[in-house]
């Protein structure tokens, strides 16, 4: 039987998604590509924002449309929404699986509708040589304007002894770059008596040669003793943290429910760059919350100047049901017009700022693991995540960690060239 799995969303959903495919192909399917025609096609769904909701909904429409006798098994936050609305319009060829553990969710619907005796097996066969590992689940924060503790529910952890097993598994695998994810990471360990950093430790002293990341971390769950450990931790943990700011006007911050302000974030990042000047700090930015003046945007690009980003995700307010910003929408609309020209320009902006942060590695040298070979270049992250180029490195170095020269940098990646001993090759002439 063919399947075919779609990920939408956050590197919790792709996290969960390579679990899944694992799994479905060690218990016999054969798992294709969600463009071609398949008999089943798995959508692991996103719903954070109207968009996320509409990309869902056209995943559905693509999938009936490649096969006529298909049946789509649509899971994730997406499925969670549309499951409390009492909402199906596709019929019977889509399936609701709204529960919070997913492949155990889908292989129990997959043994009933095939009749057959299959297991499902906790395996994970890296397809990539970086790869997101799922350590956490759930969010008790409940921003103003996010759903997702709504969907997702409360803080949920693996165990410490599972995820290493997962990373050792991995690391024996060739993989060396794992990724750690969760719905809010920083609160990993406060329902099994343990917590992040004793988490890094474990996995610093269990493996040899694998680096770390860490996807996100709310900057009011980050202190100066964690950003000290963390750097004791060594060269495997990588100089990289996602913070995500949301906006740069305190009032707006309140407004929103985030549990810091701008005099505490700065005082954050000035104690981060202290311990690794070079270190990259990327961040996400709402614009157009419900409310916002043009002076709170203007405040939101000066705060985003100074902090002096490596990358910047910037999102339009997207109203969610159920939350008290929904309820706000109504009375403080920023119009959309102006929604998007807020965007704009905080994109020029984090576009600048990336190639600034760029630039300061020109002439210098940053590790890459090779991901992908796109002719002629193999493409990868470097340790403080910047998008590295390479040329002329065989195929046979994907997967490696390779040592990388910067001879020009660019706002979305650098070029360099691989230095392997006293071995020079230039990348680009």
């Amino acid at each position: 039987m063919r399947i075919a799995v779609k990920t939408l969303g956050c590197k919790v959903n792709q996290a969960e998604s390579d679990l899944m495919v694992s799994a479905l192909a060690s218990s016999g399917f054969e798992v294709v590509d969600f463009s071609a025609e398949s008999d089943i096609y798995i959508i692991n769904s996103c719903a954070v924002t109207k968009e996320a909701e509409r990309k869902t909904r056209q995943c559905v429409r693509q999938a009936l449309r490649r096969n006529a006798q298909g049946l789509v098994l649509l899971t994730g936050c997406a499925a969670r929404l549309f499951w409390q609305r009492e909402y199906n319009p596709w019929g019977a060829r889509v399936v609701l699986l709204p529960g919070r553990e997913k492949a155990e969710e889908i292989f129990a619907y997959l043994r009933d509708f095939t009749l057959q005796s299959i297991q499902y097996r906790v395996v994970l066969r890296p397809r990539r040589s970086r790869v997101w590992v799922k350590v956490e689940d759930g969010c008790d924060h409940f921003c103003h304007y996010c759903i997702v503790p709504y969907l997702r529910g409360p803080v949920r952890s693996e165990s410490p002894d599972h995820i290493l097993q997962v990373v050792q598994g991995l690391e024996g695998e060739g993989v060396r770059e794992i990724v750690l994810c969760g719905i809010n990471l920083g609160y990993f360990g406060r329902d099994n008596g343990s917590s992040l950093m004793e988490l890094l430790r474990l996995l610093i002293r269990e493996t040899s040669q694998v680096r770390f990341r860490l996807s996100s971390l709310e900057p009011f769950l980050v202190d100066e003793h964690f950003i000290e450990q963390y750097f004791s931790l060594g060269k495997r943990m990588c100089p990289h943290f996602h913070l995500p700011l949301q906006s740069g006007s305190d009032r707006i911050l309140e407004r929103m429910g985030r549990g810091y302000n701008t005099a505490f974030y700065r005082s954050l990042v000035a104690t981060i760059r202290r311990l690794v000047p070079d270190i990259a700090l990327t961040t996400d930015i709402i614009v157009g919350f419900p409310g916002e003046e043009e002076e709170d945007f203007r405040k939101t690009l000066a705060f985003c100047q100074e902090m002096a980003f490596s990358r910047m995700h910037v999102f339009p307010f997207s109203p969610r049901e159920g939350t008290p910003a929904f309820l706000w929408e109504r009375e403080y609309r920023v119009p959309h017009p102006e929604k998007k020209r807020r965007e704009e320009v905080l994109l020029a902006l984090g576009r600048q700022l990336s190639c600034h942060y760029h630039e300061r590695f020109v002439g210098r040298e940053v590790e890459m693991v090779g991901e992908f070979l796109d002719s002629p270049y193999v493409l990868g992250y470097s340790e403080n995540y910047i998008p590295v180029r390479v040329r002329d490195v065989s195929q046979e170095m994907l997967g490696s960690l390779l040592r990388i020269r910067v001879e020009r940098a660019h706002e979305s990646y650098v070029l360099g060239y691989w230095v392997d001993g006293t071995a020079e090759r230039r990348s680009e002439k």
